[in-house]
């Protein structure tokens, strides 16, 4: 398991292998603790044909942010049907289920190095605001956000060793690395641009490969 959480400055995704279908890699929130949705209630599951595919999250009441690489796969195919879930602790069940119209990713987005790996999509209906399911709460651009430490939820695996994804939302709190250590410890399989950092543990044990959401 990688030493460190890379990622992408506000968003990252959680993938799952569906029959037929190629979706990104399941990932992991590993040594993970039960988070209820009340906590997080921005927290969706993006789904391709009715299974869980991305963490994604409400910015308002008829958009939803993810990853581009969530989306582009399935750009102009009628055949699938994409939806999210939101309000919901289960990935699989409860809450409320919102067919995704409209989506559109960074026209800079590098499928190599997964810069500006953002997408943006439209639900219908449109999300009902309640204390299950809120826009995520984003800081004024004056405000001075403390990024040391970063909440990460998902429904990734929990246990390193089990292929197994998470019935229920999980978390954990990681520290935030330095840019140069991050570089180093990625120099052979990723480049880190400006836009990307990495959260973790050095000694691993609490982290994710990748996450659907990091609050900082």
């Amino acid at each position: 398991m990688d030493k460190f959480l890379f990622c992408k400055i506000s968003l990252l995704t959680l993938g799952l292998r569906t029959s037929g279908l190629e979706l990104p890699s399941v990932d992991r929130i590993v040594d993970g603790a039960f988070i209820d949705i009340k906590n997080v209630p921005y927290m969706l599951s993006y789904m391709v044909n009715d299974n869980h595919a991305c963490g994604a999250a409400v910015i308002n009441n008829e958009w939803g942010l993810t990853a581009a690489h969530c989306v582009i796969p399935f750009v102009d195919n009628p055949s699938v049907l994409i939806s999210v879930r939101s309000g919901s602790n289960r990935h699989d069940a409860g809450g409320t289920i919102h067919n995704v119209t409209t989506f559109s990713y960074h026209e800079k987005y590098n499928d190599e190095n997964n810069d500006y790996d953002i997408a943006v999509f439209k639900v219908h209906p449109p999300f009902d605001f309640n204390d299950k399911t809120q826009p995520i709460k984003l800081p004024e651009s004056t405000a001075y956000v403390n990024t040391n430490w970063g909440l990460v939820a998902g429904w990734g695996y929990f246990i390193d060793s089990d292929p197994i994804l998470s019935e229920n939302l999980q978390y954990v709190i990681v520290p935030k690395v330095k840019k140069e250590t991050c570089k180093q410890d990625y120099e052979d399989r990723y480049e880190i641009t400006e836009h990307q950092v990495c959260y973790g543990f050095s000694q691993g044990g609490k982290d994710a490969c990748k996450v659907s959401y990091t609050l900082c």
